[in-house]
């Protein structure tokens, strides 16, 4: 029965870990752009031609962007910009708690899959859980220090297509809705 119970309490425990992801917007205007960016900050630029700029963001206003590099400084208006992307590092948070939650949970079903803990016994597994949900951090924050990842972060209004995928789950099947608006 005890071990029954910690099962529940497990799975429970994994359950409620799970959280709605969402990503940061996509500006789409050069004010809500100021909100997402800094002075000194690495973004590439696509212009209207398709011509791509990578340089560091020197002045940013509703109306212009203006990016240095090189000895040189180059300006847009908000009309000649169709796509801004900056590459960064990615959170530590998310790899650090992924990590000790699975270290946490493969640690536990160990525990709870060998021999009764009895007494002193049950000091160790909690122990255990403890040690592989530390492991489990520091593997997550350390495979996160070397992903970089390189996100959208301006398009301009109707530039680009978008597709929407929806599962779409019944008693009798399932299948995909898939649709594209420009």
């Amino acid at each position: 029965m005890r071990r029954e119970a910690g099962v529940v309490v497990l799975a429970m425990a994994l359950w409620s870990c799970a959280s709605v992801v969402r990503g940061q917007g996509v500006a789409e205007s050069f004010t809500e752009l100021q909100a997402l960016v800094e002075l000194g900050q690495t973004v590439t630029v696509v212009d209207a031609s398709g011509r791509e700029v990578t340089g560091s963001i020197t002045a940013i206003t509703p109306a212009r962007l203006v990016l240095g590099g090189g000895g040189r400084e180059r300006a847009w208006q908000e009309a000649d910009v169709v796509r801004i992307r900056h590459r960064g590092q990615d959170s530590l948070r998310n790899g650090t708690l992924i990590g000790l939650g699975v270290g946490a949970g493969v640690a536990a079903v160990a525990v709870l899959a060998g021999p009764s803990l009895e007494g002193s016994d049950a000091d160790w597994g909690f122990f255990t859980v403890a040690v592989g949900a530390g492991l489990g951090a520091a593997i997550g924050v350390g495979l996160d220090a070397l992903t970089t990842k390189e996100r959208e972060i301006f398009r301009k209004r109707g530039s680009a297509a978008q597709v929407f995928v929806q599962p779409m789950l019944h008693a009798r099947g399932g299948g995909v809705r898939v649709g594209v608006a420009f």
